[in-house]
C-alpha cells in the first residue's frame, strides 16, 4: 500500500504557496523515517523550480476547471484530492506547515479507518486548544463535527468516494448548503473545514471518521492567535509572530516561546517562514 502527503499549492497576489510546499517537503524529508512523500497539486502551466521538484514526490496538474481561479483563498479545489492523489493512503495537509518530529507511526493507527479527520489541535505549549468563537462558532451553533481539514487522512474506498462526491456538491453550491443546514449561523465564505464537516454530518459517519476521545493523534499545532489561550488572545496580534518569539536551531529543534515543538506545526502567519529557515533545511538535507 503506497502512502503519502498531498497539498494544493496555488499562489495568489500576496502568498507564495509553492514555496511553502517546498519548505514542507524539506521538513518531511528531514524528519520522517518512513512516509516522507509529498505530492503537490498546481494549476496547469505552473513553473516549478528544479530544486522544488527534487523534493516533491510528484507535481500534479489540478484536473478539470480551476474552481478557485477568482478566489482569494484557494480552497475551491479541495474536493478533488481523491482524484489527484497517487497514493492508496493519503494525508491532506495545508502548505503552511512543517514537521519537526517523526510521526511515521501514526500511519498504521490511522489506517484502521477509511477516513480519519482531525478534531483536536494543539497550542504552541502542547495543550489541547480550545476552539475560539472567533474561528469556530458556527460548528458549535450547528452541531457540526469539529473537523480540521489541514491534517486529514483517507484511503481509497467506497465511503471515501461518497464523501468527496458530497464535498464536491457542497463546495460548488456552498451558499445553498449553508442556508439549508446551518440555520443558527454561517460564514460568509467557503470554508474547507465547514464543507468537510457538513459532508461527514450529512453522511452520518462521524463515528466512523473521528475519534474525539483520542487527542494525541492525528493532531497538529495550530498557530491561529486566539486559539493559544493567552487571556483570550488579548496579548496577541492577529499575526502571532508579533507577540511570541521563535528560537530556531534546526527544523528538529525549534521553540515557540520557551516550548519545544513536536507536532506538525501549522504556522498560519506566512511571515514565520523566512529564507533563513528554508536555507537551514536545505543545508541539513544535503
Amino acid at each position: 500500500m503506497s502512502r503519502g502527503y498531498i497539498v494544493i499549492a496555488q499562489n495568489n497576489e500576496t502568498t507564495d504557496y509553492l514555496e511553502q510546499a517546498y519548505a514542507l517537503a524539506l521538513s518531511l524529508k528531514i524528519t520522517q523515517s518512513e512516509v516522507s512523500n509529498l505530492s503537490v497539486c498546481v494549476e496547469k502551466g505552473t513553473k516549478v523550480p528544479k530544486k522544488y521538484r527534487a523534493v516533491f514526490d510528484k507535481v500534479i496538474d489540478i484536473p478539470w476547471n480551476d474552481e478557485s481561479k477568482d478566489a482569494k483563498w484557494k480552497i475551491n479545489n479541495k474536493w478533488k484530492f481523491l482524484y489527484m492523489t497517487p497514493y492508496d493512503e493519503t494525508v491532506i495537509l495545508d502548505t503552511d506547515m512543517v514537521f519537526p518530529s517523526d510521526v511515521s507511526y501514526w500511519w498504521d493507527i490511522m489506517s484502521e479507518k477509511e477516513i480519519w479527520a482531525t478534531t483536536n489541535v494543539k497550542t504552541f505549549r502542547g495543550e489541547c486548544a480550545k476552539d475560539h468563537p472567533r474561528y469556530r462558532e458556527y460548528f458549535a451553533l450547528n452541531n457540526l463535527p469539529n473537523i480540521y481539514s489541514a491534517f486529514f487522512y483517507f484511503k481509497k474506498s467506497e465511503l471515501t468516494s461518497e464523501f468527496f462526491k458530497l464535498v464536491e456538491l457542497i463546495m460548488q453550491n456552498w451558499e445553498k448548503f449553508y442556508f439549508e443546514f446551518m440555520p443558527k449561523g454561517k460564514p460568509e465564505f467557503l470554508s474547507g473545514d465547514v464543507a468537510y464537516a457538513l459532508a461527514i454530518k450529512l453522511l452520518g459517519v462521524e463515528s466512523k471518521t473521528t475519534m474525539d476521545h483520542i487527542d494525541e493523534l492525528p493532531s497538529f499545532t495550530h498557530m491561529k492567535s486566539y486559539m493559544q489561550g493567552l487571556r483570550d488572545g488579548s496579548l496577541l496580534d492577529d499575526n502571532w509572530t508579533a507577540s511570541i518569539p521563535t528560537y530556531f536551531t534546526s527544523i528538529k529543534d525549534f521553540k515557540i516561546g520557551n516550548f519545544q515543538q513536536q507536532y506538525p506545526f501549522h504556522y498560519v502567519d506566512k511571515s514565520w517562514l523566512t529564507e533563513d529557515i528554508i536555507k537551514s533545511m536545505e543545508n541539513e538535507l544535503r
